[in-house]
């Protein structure tokens, strides 16, 4: 079997556990393991777009059938995260790569800490949807998407925990079909400009979708407590090593 194709659905697998298990994740992880198959920033960034997007609609489709997914903070969400993609892939043309890496490192490291510490946190007792914040995390999440190909995952969860009365599970759920939605759209808009190779995105569906499914069964017997801290802590691996990667490996 062809090694990039293996490579695919390894990275495929991985992001697809991340999702399944969190409603997140997946492109953090996705992103560094592209760009150490040499592909180029743009290239990496427009493949994990299409890769997350498919892996989060095969991961939401049957949460969404259980009725965990919440439509009405989906749209919200994606009403400013379909032209935030769009405005940060037009952005990033203007922004150096090593300051790119910077910020997305530092952006990792400032969620992990967040995810690590609002896992100890009692769940707030909000009751009531909260529109206008859902907006601006809407727009940031679209503005990181165009910018730096990751799904938004990560500030959508905590997002929906603050701002909605929607439990960890129904969160998550909510998370990867926004995700599928912007991303998607985002994969699209690169598409127009480029043309990614198909046994690449052929790996990383596969493996997405099967990955995506285990994350989905585990969620559901695992606890959110002990989740959010390992992801916590995967985080901040993986901002490790794409700093050490794209800024000291000299390529």
């Amino acid at each position: 079997m062809d090694l990039l194709l293996l490579e695919a659905l390894g990275v495929g697998a991985i992001l697809g556990l991340l999702l399944g298990l969190t409603g997140a994740g997946g492109s953090l992880v996705a992103l560094p393991l592209l760009l150490s198959l040499h592909l180029p920033l743009r290239d990496a960034i427009g493949v994990s777009l299409g890769a997350v997007a498919l892996t989060a609609l095969v991961g939401a489709t049957p949460r969404a059938f259980q009725g965990l997914v919440a439509w009405r903070p989906v749209l919200l969400l994606s009403l400013c995260g379909l032209p935030g993609n769009a405005l940060g892939q037009w952005l990033g043309q203007f922004i150096a790569e090593s300051l790119l890496i910077i910020a997305f490192c530092l952006l990792v490291l400032w969620s992990a800490w967040r995810m690590w510490r609002g896992a100890k946190l009692p769940r707030s007792n909000q009751q009531h949807t909260r529109n206008l914040p859902l907006l601006g995390i809407g727009l940031g999440v679209g503005l990181l998407s165009g910018l730096m190909g990751v799904g938004g995952g990560f500030l959508v969860v905590p997002a929906l925990l603050w701002f909605t009365p929607l439990s960890m599970l129904a969160a998550t759920a909510t998370s990867m079909a926004l995700i599928a939605i912007v991303s998607g759209g985002g994969f699209l808009l690169y598409l127009s400009e480029a043309n990614p190779s198909p046994l690449l995105l052929l790996g990383l569906a596969g493996g997405g979708a099967l990955g995506v499914l285990a994350g989905n069964y585990w969620a559901q017997r695992l606890g959110g407590q002990l989740l959010q801290r390992l992801f916590a802590l995967m985080l901040v691996v993986v901002s490790l090593s794409l700093a050490a990667q794209k800024l000291f490996g000299g390529h």
